[in-house]
């Protein structure tokens, strides 16, 4: 398969994207298409003595982070950003993957590849590592206000994503709240519950609090961009503190170091479970091709572990199963309320 790089995005570009692009080129069968300067990439890319199967497509523009996505998308119309997203949807990439500006990305996906039918709304999605294993949360960060309608979408994604991406067979839905009570939360989240209990192709599990989800009582986590952003964020930071404490902590005398050493093992094994850059990337769903999103200051392991991504999702064909999920949702509208229910996005 080929993977469409957008080499001009992250925080680093283009050596974070390029040295990505080899380490993932060497470990798999994967072709890789780096979109960018060429001017800038070559020489790049030809100071590694090995590279696999890698190839330069030149885009003359790059979105910087600053700027408005809408704009960006409307005015760069040879942005590495656009020229990636075009390979894709001319059937020359298989997927695409970037650490560049996330709104523009967001905008471009929409714009280029197309909203699956059925689906209102676009979600960025994350497995974040808990006490059993991993939780998809979604949305992260795309839509700060969603109806209850939106937020089934995002289940039936959800589903999809966990079950054909991480092998997790029957996953547990749950809704992120403030309580576990059905009558916890606001009208959008009540109707929610609501409409996902009655849903009797959905394992639903109810209302779930933070604590519940970090322990690994639910597969899937549901909620709108504004809860799911500053959830993750709070995570991200709360992780920091933690680490820079233990590092204080542990360089205060002789014997915490002496135990710093004989648990270095155990620590690095910690740093790998919470490291961003060792997760396969924050897809993009609901759009009509797999879309990978990376942090803007990932390394080259953020980046290599984002196309590893972007492989597994394509060879699970998981955009197919999304729209099957989602046909399915529709299905249960129906029975619920007798009438057909359209494609739209209310």
């Amino acid at each position: 398969m080929r993977v469409a790089v957008d080499a001009m995005g992250s925080d680093g570009a283009p050596e974070v994207e390029v040295e990505g692009a080899v380490q993932a080129s060497l470990e798999g069968d994967t072709e890789i298409v780096l979109v960018g300067d060429e001017a800038q990439l070559k020489p790049k890319l030809e100071a590694f003595p090995k590279h696999g199967n890698i190839r330069i497509v030149h885009a003359s523009e790059a979105v910087a982070m600053h700027e408005s996505p809408v704009n960006a998308i409307r005015q760069k119309k040879d942005s590495s950003l656009l020229v990636a997203l075009r390979l894709v949807k001319e059937g020359e990439a298989d997927a695409f993957v970037s650490a560049g500006n996330t709104g523009a990305v967001m905008v471009g996906a929409r714009t280029v590849l197309g909203p699956i039918r059925g689906v209102a709304r676009s979600a960025i999605c994350q497995a974040l590592p808990t006490r059993t294993g991993k939780v998809v949360v979604l949305d992260l960060g795309a839509n700060v206000d969603c109806s209850a309608r939106h937020l089934c979408e995002f289940a039936e994604m959800g589903i999809a994503y966990s079950h054909y991406a991480l092998g997790v067979e029957n996953p547990r839905v749950g809704l992120l709240n403030i309580g576990e009570e059905d009558v916890k939360g606001t009208q959008v989240a009540k109707e929610v519950h609501g409409n996902l209990k009655d849903s009797p192709h959905m394992n639903f599990i109810g209302n779930v609090e933070p604590r519940a989800m970090y322990n690994g009582e639910a597969d899937v986590i549901i909620c709108d961009g504004f809860i799911g952003n500053l959830m993750l964020k709070t995570s991200e930071a709360v992780a920091w503190f933690m680490a820079q404490l233990m590092r204080e902590k542990l360089e205060s005398s002789s014997m915490s170091k002496l135990g710093a050493v004989l648990a270095r093992k155990s620590l690095q094994e910690l740093k790998n479970t919470i490291d961003p850059n060792e997760i396969p990337g924050a897809p993009l769903l609901g759009v009509n091709g797999v879309v990978i999103i990376i942090h803007g200051s990932s390394s080259p392991r953020g980046v290599a572990n984002g196309i590893v991504g972007a492989r597994v999702n394509f060879e699970n064909r998981l955009i197919e199963h999304i729209k099957e999920n989602i046909e399915e949702l529709r299905a249960v509208e129906r029975a619920m309320t007798g009438t057909a229910v359209g494609n739209g996005g209310q």
